[in-house]
This record gives C-alpha cells, sequence and structure tokens, in this order.
C-alpha cells in the first residue's frame, strides 16, 4: 500500500471482512506515527461501529468504504455506505443497551454521522488540531508587514489615510457585520437552549442546581477580577490615562428614559436587525421561560431550538473560515496609520493578558486550598488534559474525553464526572467573562475611549448573559467585543476584536476547561470526605 495521505479501501459490510479492514487501518495508524492510546481508542470505537452496523441489519451486499485522511491538521476515518439512515441506537426488543453502543456513547466526542441523498457517511476522529487555523492568520498578518512597508515607501500619508477610509476599513467592517448578522442568532438560540437545559437539570435535583449557583458565583468573581485587573496593570506598566465618569449614565448620547426605552424594540425583529444586546437578552429569557412552561409542545420547540442553533452555528463557522483574509487587512490597517503606536498597543495588551493570568490561576489555587485538594496531583495530570482541549474548539465537545480522562488519571467518580462535567460545560463561564472584559477593558483604558462607570456596570452585565449564549464556540470573543463595541459605539474596537479572537480565542476554552476540573476536584474531594466520616 502507497504511504499517500488519503487512502481507501472498499469491502462488503460483513463479519469475514472485519479482520481486512482492522489491519489496513492499524497500518495507517502506524505509518502516521499516531499514539498508543488514540490508535487504541479508534480501534475500539471502529470495532463497535463495524459490529454495530451489521446488527443493524444492512446487508452483507452493502459496501463499506473507508477512507482515512488528513485534512487541515486532522486525522480521520470516514466510513461510507449506502441505505436508510444510520445512527447507534438500542433496538427495542433490547432490555439493555449493547457493549457497541456503550462504547459508542463513551467516545461521543470522536464520531460524527452525516446521511445525504440516501449515503451514510460516519466520521471518526483519530487525531485533532481545531486550531490549526490559526496558523493562516498569523501567516496572513506575517504578510502585512512588507506590503504595509511597501505601501508606506511608495504612498503619501495623506494617500494612505483615504486609502485606508475608503477601502481597508469597509472590509474591515463589513466582516464584523457579517460576524454579528450570524452571531447574534447563535448567541440567542444558544442562550435559550443553555437557559432551558439549566432549568431542566436545576428541577431535577438540587445538587445540580447548587453546582451551577456556584459556577454562577465564579463567573461573576471573573468579571471583577478582570474589571480590576486589566486597568490596573496597563496603569502600572504605562502610566495610560482612561476616561471615566462625567458622560451621562450611559452614553453621550442616551439618557435613561431612551436608555429604558430602548430595552423594549418596536417590533420583535428589531434586536436582530440592528443587534441591540439587551433586547436580545430580555427577549431570550422571555422565551426560556414560555418554553419551560408549556406542555406537550415542549419537545418539539427544543428540537426546533436546537436545530436553529446548529443551522446558524454551521454558517457561523463559514464566516470563520474568512478570518485569515480579514486579518491581513486589519494589520495593514494598524500598520499603514500610527503603525508602530497602534503595535505597541497591541503588544501592551498581551502583556496584560499574560501577567492577567497569574491572577486567575491564584484564583483556581485559592479555589483548590479551601476545597482542601491535593494541589501536586492536581497538577501533574493537567498539561496533558490542557493540551487535548486545546485541539477541541468547545468545552462542551469534550465532556466526554474529560470524563474519560479524570475518571482514568484522576481517579474520580465517573458518574459524578457525567452528572456534574456537562453541568459545567454549559454553565462555567470563567474564560469567556474573564478575558472578554479583560481585553474590552485594557483597549478601552489605553485607547482613551470614554466610558462611565454605569457603562461598566452594563458591559459586566452583558458579558455574563451573552456568555451563557456563546459558552465556548469559535468566534465567541470577536462577537462579545464586537457587541462591546456596537453598545459602546467604538469602531475603534473592531479590529481590536479579530486581534482578540485569533491571539485570545483558544485561552477562553483552556480557562473554562481548568474552572470544570477544580469545580470537579472540589467536589469529588467533598464526595470522600463524607464518605470517610
Amino acid at each position: 500500500m502507497s504511504l499517500t495521505k488519503n487512502r481507501t479501501l472498499e469491502i462488503q459490510l460483513k463479519p469475514e471482512s472485519y479482520e481486512v479492514a482492522d489491519q489496513f487501518i492499524k497500518q495507517w495508524l502506524i505509518q502516521k506515527r499516531i499514539g498508543d492510546e488514540s490508535s487504541f481508542e479508534t480501534m475500539l470505537l471502529f470495532e463497535a461501529l463495524f459490529n454495530d452496523m451489521i446488527e443493524q441489519g444492512y446487508g452483507q451486499d452493502t459496501i463499506l468504504t473507508i477512507k482515512a485522511q488528513k485534512n487541515f491538521g486532522e486525522y480521520n476515518i470516514t466510513l461510507g455506505f449506502e441505505g436508510e439512515s444510520y445512527i447507534p441506537s438500542m433496538k427495542k426488543d433490547q432490555k439493555s443497551i449493547s457493549p457497541e453502543l456503550q462504547i459508542v456513547q463513551a467516545f461521543s466526542d470522536k464520531v460524527g454521522y452525516r446521511y445525504r441523498l440516501g449515503y451514510n457517511r460516519v466520521s471518526i476522529v483519530v487525531k485533532r488540531n481545531n486550531n490549526s487555523a490559526l496558523i493562516y492568520c498569523f501567516i496572513a498578518m506575517l504578510l502585512a508587514v512588507p506590503v504595509s512597508i511597501a505601501l508606506i515607501a511608495f504612498v503619501s500619508a495623506d494617500n494612505l489615510t483615504s486609502l485606508d477610509e475608503k477601502y481597508f476599513m469597509p472590509i474591515i467592517k463589513q466582516f464584523a457585520n457579517a460576524m454579528l448578522m450570524i452571531g447574534a442568532p447563535v448567541t440567542f438560540f444558544s442562550l435559550v437552549k443553555n437557559l432551558t437545559d439549566i432549568y431542566i437539570v436545576s428541577e431535577k435535583n438540587s445538587s445540580a442546581r447548587k453546582l451551577q449557583i456556584k459556577t454562577i458565583v465564579t463567573s461573576f468573581i471573573a468579571v471583577v477580577l478582570a474589571l480590576i485587573t486589566g486597568p490596573l496593570i496597563a496603569d502600572v506598566l504605562y502610566l495610560h490615562q482612561g476616561y471615566f465618569g462625567g458622560l451621562g449614565l450611559f452614553s453621550s448620547d442616551m439618557n435613561m428614559t431612551e436608555f429604558i426605552n430602548s430595552l423594549v424594540p418596536d417590533n420583535i425583529f428589531e434586536p436582530f436587525e440592528t443587534i441591540m444586546p439587551f433586547p436580545i437578552i430580555i427577549l431570550s429569557l422571555l422565551l426560556t421561560y414560555a418554553l419551560c412552561s408549556i406542555g406537550e409542545y415542549f419537545g418539539a420547540v427544543h428540537k426546533f431550538i436546537n436545530i436553529s442553533l446548529d443551522v446558524f452555528s454551521k454558517m457561523l463557522t463559514v464566516v470563520m473560515f474568512t478570518l485569515p483574509f480579514f486579518c491581513f487587512f486589519a494589520a495593514l490597517s494598524m500598520l499603514m496609520i500610527d503603525g508602530l503606536e497602534n503595535l505597541m498597543i497591541l503588544l501592551e495588551v498581551l502583556l496584560i493578558v499574560a501577567l492577567s493570568m497569574i491572577v486567575i490561576s491564584a484564583f483556581y489555587l485559592i479555589r483548590l486550598l479551601i476545597g482542601k485538594v491535593n494541589i501536586k496531583s492536581f497538577a501533574k495530570h493537567l498539561p496533558a488534559l490542557l493540551w487535548e482541549n486545546f485541539k477541541i474548539s468547545s468545552v462542551i465537545d469534550a465532556v466526554p474525553f474529560n470524563i474519560r480522562y479524570c475518571s482514568r488519571k484522576y481517579g474520580y467518580d465517573r458518574k459524578r464526572l457525567s452528572d456534574n462535567l456537562p453541568i459545567l460545560a454549559q454553565t462555567n463561564l470563567d474564560g469567556n467573562c474573564f478575558l472578554i472584559m479583560l481585553i474590552s477593558m485594557s483597549f478601552i483604558f489605553l485607547l482613551g475611549i470614554e466610558i462611565s462607570w454605569l457603562q461598566i456596570i452594563g458591559i459586566a452585565f452583558l458579558i455574563l448573559f451573552l456568555s451563557v449564549g456563546a459558552p465556548n464556540q469559535p468566534g465567541s470573543i470577536m462577537i462579545g467585543i464586537l457587541i462591546i463595541t456596537l453598545y459602546l459605539k467604538a469602531d475603534e474596537l473592531i479590529i481590536i476584536a479579530i486581534f482578540a479572537e485569533v491571539f485570545f480565542g483558544w485561552l477562553q476554552n483552556i480557562i473554562n476547561v481548568i474552572g470544570d476540573i477544580v469545580t470537579v476536584a472540589i467536589e469529588e474531594q467533598k464526595a470522600r470526605q463524607q464518605l470517610a466520616s
């Protein structure tokens, strides 16, 4: 067999064919130097899927096409075959879940299903790196350096400003508009879904409700820490002066009456047309209450919410593919106009965020000490867990892996993990709250954007609720800062939002994961102490 990137094998879907397929996949895994643990999980999952397909009654004349491939840094195996839509499920006459289905459920983060025009496509993720697109963003920004140098050398300063105002900034603003156009419905549907799920879970048992309250409190603390840390570090390091107070209640062109009127728009579509954050939040809260109050139609409406969220999330993914292109124009605009000064501000915020990690790390360390968790044992297995989560774009998607890892490496109770981690993945928003507040306040302070203290309270409120609507999805840092940009009417933050997503989009996921595992460790320690007593 050749050593090309993509390899294909066609076999009949029958028990006798398994050995051939098994050897085919094992050889590919060896050739691609896939680690033992990933290889073991892949072969276990493939065997479970293969046997389940046979048990579900697909005929032996069914041709199974197996593709082993590498795309955009992700290694995966695809199983394709014609027939009825395939999803592993428990048969009606079974009293218990089959071993195959148990395995598929345990590794649900590694498998995906598609069905189009009578053809099934089942994908198994062997090794992933969802953040590989960041490389293209950095390449785009590097390309902007020689282009900006050439433009500065051959074009006058006035023409550079005109070029930026007429062409580059409009292009960047169109990207921001596209992000908000898709981001607003994603945030809305995600907010409704997550709030509804939280309500359902909290109704089932009091322990889940207490866990949710704890995570909301930690997210609030994260916002407060960011609010204090960002301006403080900026002031200490660089002595820049921001502008606070003296501008009315919420903005220079809106009094209290106008603000209250803006909370209830003229029609239900206006919040999405104008991306009005507070009406979107109010509308989502009302819909959540209505959804949780109805009876027989709850399932159908909830399913519609989930489908809508999936559709808009896919649309957002497509828009995110264009991020490197707009990174180029954002970097070019920044370098052409006051390039050195803008570059220094960007470097300052990078340093501020880096130093601020000490604050959030200290917060988690204090929580672990109060919870009497063994710090050395906790820290030992944390790097490998964070590295794997870095390659997964969402904490929600990473829940099955985190359950397996914490059960295997830390020895935590698997049932408690299965109960708590899905709740934490939706409600623990430390990374979003801390980073969006920190980055926004740092740039507001460094750029001297005029803002009142009550506006800061408004921003904190927005971040807390919008983070629920966009917990860990790609682009959530950018969407959050763009909504704040719209709220403050500060176009200076548009370019900042793009750079924030590139430099810190992955970091929110890591902080959220640490927050999840810290909470799990504390809850596990409490359970062990209760058992011992």
